[in-house]
């Protein structure tokens, strides 16, 4: 019998050059204590933990206020709405937005919409999202990075550290994934745009970070 995991779509807006950062995120991504979706440019990241009781802690950058936003949801909520959109508690821009895929780009390009009328002309140089704020197939990330956790749990994931001894952290982005050892910092970047292109990964059966 195969079991369909829940999942949702999860996006925010960084701080740094507007754009949106998506990804397809489900139950076996958050297998992990800590899920983060960072953005290509470099400039920011959210996280999501997962807490006592089922419960998940959204950690979110924010456009204007100097520290990041928290919000605690129930994983009830998280998979099973169709779009909710979190805003900073202070100007009420929605950073956040979570739910199914369609709603949330249709959501995204409202508050696009809603910025440049409260921030003026000038704020569409900062929404970057426009031109690509979608994976072409969103569900290879979540391939992916159940892949990841099974090598990791599997030992089959090897960088400079002895056999055994490697911390791993797998970081999301729009169109890759990356894997880095935090003792070693050695590292691995996985593409993700196609299951084309990630091909060798899906069909490798161990994982070496350089």
């Amino acid at each position: 019998m195969i079991i369909e995991q829940k999942k949702t779509t999860l996006a925010y807006r960084c701080p740094k050059c507007g754009g949106v950062p998506t990804s397809m995120v489900g139950a076996f991504s958050l297998s992990a204590e800590l899920f983060k979706l960072k953005c290509s440019c470099g400039g920011s990241h959210m996280t999501v933990e997962k807490l006592p009781e089922g419960k998940l802690r959204l950690t979110v950058p924010c456009l204007t206020c100097p520290d990041s936003h928290i919000f605690n949801l129930t994983s009830d909520v998280f998979f099973n709405n169709s779009v909710l959109m979190l805003p900073c508690s202070i100007n009420g821009i929605d950073l956040c937005f979570v739910g199914n895929e369609q709603a949330v780009a249709q959501a995204v390009s409202r508050s696009n919409e809603e910025i440049v009328k409260m921030l003026g002309d000038n704020a569409i140089e900062r929404l970057k999202s426009e031109e690509k704020p979608y994976l072409t197939d969103p569900q290879v990330l979540e391939i992916i990075t159940y892949v990841v956790h099974e090598m990791n749990d599997e030992g089959c994931i090897y960088c400079g550290c002895n056999p055994g001894e490697g911390e791993y952290e797998c970081n999301v982005y729009n169109d890759f994934v990356t894997v880095k050892c935090k003792k070693c910092h050695k590292s691995a970047t996985i593409p993700a745009e196609s299951t084309i292109a990630a091909h060798d990964f899906l069909n490798a059966d161990k994982l070496t970070l350089s």
